[in-house]
């Protein structure tokens, strides 16, 4: 069953929002939250757009929380539900479009109007992680939104 609606959006703001690690943040209005328990936060929320992050203490990080997972989803995805995961299965060692895994290794899939590209082709966020080879996910998704997540083996 399916159906398709056309919608107009008024042009919003333009912005970026920056997390990585255990977890540094750098919001969309420019602040630098800290919070560092295990839990599930929402980075965007509203009636189009869902995008959550898991975060979880690990052993690397001294049982401090660092981002374990993202969720996209929403109407502007067509309600399809993409996650990634760290690249380690104790992790979940996964990229999952609606519960099924996706891109094993290195390519690309269209999915509810969004664009994925796994490669390793990217800037790295923090030097620290240079040191390993690069994992990116790069998501092209509707509304002109664009996220970039780099998979490392516990965290993203």
């Amino acid at each position: 069953i399916g159906f398709t609606t056309t919608t107009t959006f008024a042009v919003g703001h333009i912005g970026t929002c920056l997390f990585w690690g255990d977890p540094h943040v750098l919001t969309f209005d420019g602040a630098r939250p800290s919070f560092y328990g295990d839990g599930e936060y929402w980075i965007v929320h509203n009636d189009k757009v869902k995008i959550q992050g898991r975060y979880m203490g690990t052993k690397y990080t001294l049982g401090l929380a660092a981002t374990q997972k993202v969720a996209i989803s929403g109407p502007f995805v067509d309600n399809h539900k993409i996650e990634v995961e760290p690249m380690e299965k104790a992790f979940g060692g996964a990229i999952l479009v609606d519960g099924v895994e996706v891109l094993p290794n290195f390519g690309s899939l269209s999915v509810g109007g969004a664009i994925i590209k796994y490669d390793d082709s990217g800037e790295l966020v923090d030097q620290a992680t240079s040191k390993w080879q690069k994992h990116i996910v790069h998501m092209d998704l509707p509304e002109g939104i664009s996220m970039t997540v780099y998979r490392w083996g516990n965290y993203l």
